[in-house]
């Protein structure tokens, strides 16, 4: 059947007007039935420095150890970490799957032409022979209304997993910020202990001298030249076991960076030469905002929830319009005239019946999902507050560990000192001297591995914090009601 022009018009109008309303309908949140967004929090950090005031650390929160080196070594990481590099793929990946979800809630359309030609003979019996020839060209479109938020829910279930996939992100560059520092304090601690070895070894040595000496005088016994020799060779021994540990942890410090172990050279050659900030690290209900951590395991609480929201409207009725429109003729030059044009316009509604059952277990593993999911939150909660009054306790008490191992060094120093005069002067056995000389070489190392857990503990203490991280704006879909 044709219609007239007006009535064309018409029935153009009626279509517009049909997927519009399509397009601008709001869908129905469907509830999703799942428990509240709940976690634990206490009121204060119990082993926080008792001085008031809040100081979270800043994005480049290294710069506070005032060392060139480490913060080269960390920009070199920032932008050569495979690990991070990974960790940006993940997230382009969910980016894309925004996309996908995203394609359900716009209308296809697709444009078809076809040109045919038929022969019949004259003696077919079907009427006169002869060719005809049959032209096309259309555009059809199709769209689910989505009445209850289907697909709607899963967009929003793509774009919170996209979410979490930065929040890793985030969680991955913070854990290697605080691994490369670890790692490069570690090396300058290697090389600090391997100067005092040595250091060492050449005091024992001049000793052994001096008692080589005196035995060749009768003045001292084989003994005394035998323990000495001992300690020195203890003293020797121990060096190459140090150089093995600082050879490894620059090839690992090299591996952080994106590079090949010969790359990374370390200068500094003390820990004393780093600086050790005072930290306060503020209100523990600000860390869930600080941890990407927490932020992610949000992020994957809110895509369950869609996840929850869209396997329950899936089993309610859909809507399907379909609509097709375009020019026929058998002739090239009438395809385009009004009289070609045809439209056809039509709605289906589609009901879940036998598949129903299916349908309701699906939205019983994604509702369990979203309480495992919760606890799975709610537990990341716990490990943060515990990580950060963890590496509170160790910033305090390494603190005091240094202070009084400076103390027994200087004591040491002090009674080697002497003991080194009264052999000299005759007043002391050998033995007296080979003690304190073992004090003292065991005072240095301990004071430079307190001093070395003391600056790990303030990295402990920054990345617990959030190392710098804040929530951006424009996530609140990664947020659970």
């Amino acid at each position: 059947m044709r219609l007239c022009p007006s009535a064309r018009a018409a029935g153009y109008v009626r279509v517009a007007s049909a997927l519009v309303l399509a397009l601008g309908a709001s869908a129905c949140a469907v509830d999703p039935g799942v428990e509240a967004l709940s976690a634990p929090v206490q009121a204060r950090f119990k082993n926080a420095p008792s001085r008031p005031g809040a100081e979270w650390p800043s994005d480049g929160w290294w710069r506070v150890f005032s060392s060139r080196e480490l913060d080269r070594f960390m920009q070199a990481s920032r932008s050569g970490n495979l690990d991070a590099e990974a960790a940006v793929a993940r997230v382009e990946q969910a980016d894309a799957a925004i996309k996908v979800a995203s394609q359900a809630l716009i209308p296809s359309l697709s444009a078809t032409t076809d040109a045919g030609q038929s022969y019949r003979g004259a003696r077919s019996g079907l009427g006169s022979g002869g060719r005809s020839r049959n032209l096309s060209a259309g555009l059809s479109t199709s769209y689910e209304l989505d009445f209850w938020g289907k697909n709607l829910s899963n967009r929003r279930s793509a774009e919170a997993s996209a979410a979490a996939s930065a929040f890793d992100l985030s969680t991955v560059i913070i854990t290697t910020d605080a691994t490369v520092a670890n790692t490069y304090f570690q090396v300058v601690a290697l090389k600090q202990q391997i100067a005092i070895a040595r250091d060492n070894l050449a005091s024992a040595q001049r000793i052994l001298e001096a008692v080589q000496a005196r035995v060749r005088f009768g003045t001292a016994s084989n003994l005394d030249e035998a323990q000495q020799e001992s300690l020195v060779d203890n003293v020797r021994a121990g060096i190459p076991g140090l150089e093995i540990q600082l050879e490894q942890n620059l090839y690992a410090l090299a591996v952080l960076l994106g590079q090949t172990p010969d790359a990374v050279r370390v200068a500094t050659a003390s820990l004393n030469a780093l600086r050790i900030p005072a930290i306060r690290p503020g209100l523990p209900s600000g860390l869930l905002e600080r941890r990407p951590d927490i932020a992610r395991a949000e992020a994957q609480l809110a895509a369950a929830r869609f996840d929850v929201q869209a396997a329950k409207a899936q089993l309610l009725p859909s809507i399907q319009l379909t609509g097709q429109g375009g020019f026929q003729s058998a002739a090239l030059r009438t395809l385009l005239n009004p009289s070609s044009q045809f439209y056809q316009v039509a709605a289906g509604l589609t009901q879940p019946i036998l598949d129903a059952y299916g349908l309701q277990g699906q939205v019983e593993i994604d509702q369990a999902r979203f309480r495992e999911l919760l606890v799975t939150y709610q537990k990341t909660v716990l490990v943060a507050f515990q990580e950060v009054e963890s590496a509170l306790v160790a910033y305090r008490k390494t603190a005091e560990q240094e202070a009084l191992q400076g103390k027994a060094v200087e004591s040491s120093q002090r009674a080697y000192d002497i003991s080194v005069e009264q052999l000299r002067a005759g007043i002391i056995d050998r033995t007296t001297l080979l003690n304190t000389e073992q004090t003292l070489f065991s005072a240095q190392n301990a004071l430079v591995q307190a001093r070395l857990a003391r600056l790990q503990s303030v990295v402990d203490l920054y990345r617990a914090l959030g190392g710098g991280w804040e929530r951006g704006p424009g996530l609140d879909v990664a947020r659970v009601p």
